[in-house]
């Protein structure tokens, strides 16, 4: 028997799991710069979603969502992208792990689609405890994440455009704090509104996600 991951971003689940366990005990220390796979989160400096906005995304004063349906990827992914989508790209990918190790939720959420919001924090909304802790986690000032754990980022690559005009893009990183370890491959799928390239979606092919027991499903 064999068990397939539950297909989650769970660097932002975790945050918000385990608040300012992963944030900085002391002084902050700046970031090496010299190293590019370091992602400073002083490069978190997007525009913020209103929590009124996050909070109607996730129905967290509600019942909360359930996990977005699953995007259908079918090889070959599509076209691969001009060299300027193709920077764009890697530039939002940047910005986004920026965020999650800002411990910045509204800027975060600022940088995603709805359904990227939904595909990001859906699994703290699955009971009124964990809304709780959304709506305050929200609401909190960011706790950025301590040097040693920070995402790291290794590379973007593949930046391909979908046949529904949406990019694909794979991101290899290195999540500190969860199994296994090692370099870990997620598919972002990218979405342009307004000129922006924003998050719609992600697939996980690596990381092992919090046990919210919906999407994992056991096959022989």
């Amino acid at each position: 028997m064999r068990r397939w991951r539950a297909l989650a971003m769970v660097p932002i689940a975790a945050m918000l799991v385990t608040g300012s366990a992963l944030a900085q005990e002391t002084t902050p220390e700046a970031v090496d710069t010299e190293n590019p796979r370091l992602v400073a989160p002083e490069e978190c400096v997007a525009e913020p979603r209103a929590y009124e906005d996050i909070a109607a995304i996730l129905d967290i004063e509600g019942e909360g969502v359930p996990a977005p349906a699953l995007t259908q990827i079918t090889p070959p992914l599509g076209e691969v992208a001009d060299p300027e989508t193709a920077i764009s790209i890697k530039e939002a990918a940047r910005h986004v792990l920026a965020c999650f190790n800002a411990g910045d939720i509204p800027r975060a959420a600022g940088l995603m689609t709805e359904n990227g919001v939904q595909r990001a924090y859906w699994g703290l909304t699955i009971d009124e405890e964990n809304r709780e802790l959304a709506r305050t986690r929200i609401a909190a000032t960011p706790e950025p994440r301590a040097e040693e754990v920070l995402v790291r980022l290794i590379t973007v690559t593949d930046v391909s455009t979908l046949p529904d005009g949406r990019v694909a893009a794979f991101v290899v990183l290195n999540e500190p704090l969860l199994p296994p370890a090692g370099p870990e491959t997620l598919l972002f799928i990218f979405s342009n509104q307004d000129g922006q390239w924003l998050v719609d979606d992600w697939i996980d092919f690596s990381i092992v996600p919090p046990d919210f027991g919906v999407e994992s499903t056991p096959t022989s």
